[in-house]
């Protein structure tokens, strides 16, 4: 049995086959704070805005008008480059390794007959299996940040009033409903959506 870095590992790994929310898709969170790691993979208009728009960010901080205007500036790019960039990997232990390990990563990611609650553990024991020096070293940091990360949730989770905690559970629920609904669509089908979104008079709809 894996720990509880499963849940955000699982998230992230989602995030590599989809669009770049920044806080707006049903019930995914936003991603952390910072530079998104595909900056490098984007025009070079568009990372010197965003870079603009972190250049004054204090780890600790809250950035959600940070994630506000990258995620302005990600929509404003023409769909085909929006959907190049989230071809390539984002996890940092998955960077540089062969077409045919990424391709094992990538059917785990991608395969709907496998429960989500088991995705994680596969990931852990294909990372386990597959992976080598620096590779094997940054994925064992990256699960021991979730741990960590996935603790002082919790920690804090535990501390809610009934109140919010009722209201936490609802919204919880709300998001996983909204979530699921989203992945089940054909991408032509999100492409429509997303582009209706964006013609909202304030833009997309966020769910922090």
């Amino acid at each position: 049995m894996i720990s509880k870095f499963a849940a955000a590992l699982l998230l992230l790994a989602i995030a590599a086959e989809a669009k770049p929310c920044f806080g707006r898709c049903g019930g995914r969170p936003p991603p952390p704070c910072g530079l998104p790691p595909f900056l490098e993979d984007l025009p070079s208009d568009a990372q010197e805005k965003i870079n603009e728009i972190w250049k004054d960010y204090k780890e600790g901080d809250k950035c959600y008008e940070e994630q506000g205007l990258t995620r302005e500036v990600m929509e404003s790019l023409p769909k085909d480059v929006r959907k190049s960039i989230h071809k390539r990997p984002p996890l940092p232990f998955l960077r540089g390794l062969p077409k045919d390990i990424l391709a094992k990563f990538d059917a785990i990611f991608k395969d709907k007959s496998i429960p989500f609650s088991q995705k994680p553990e596969k990931i852990d024991a294909l990372a386990q299996e597959l992976l080598t020096g620096d590779n094997l070293k940054k994925f064992q940091e990256f699960k021991e940040k979730k741990e960590k990360e996935d603790k002082e949730y919790k920690e804090k989770e535990a501390k809610l009033s009934p109140a919010a905690k009722e209201a936490y559970e609802k919204l919880e629920a709300l998001g996983k409903q909204k979530w699921a609904i989203i992945e089940d669509l054909d991408e032509d089908v999100k492409d429509e959506l997303f582009d209706l979104w964006k013609s909202r008079p304030h833009g997309p709809p966020r769910h922090h």
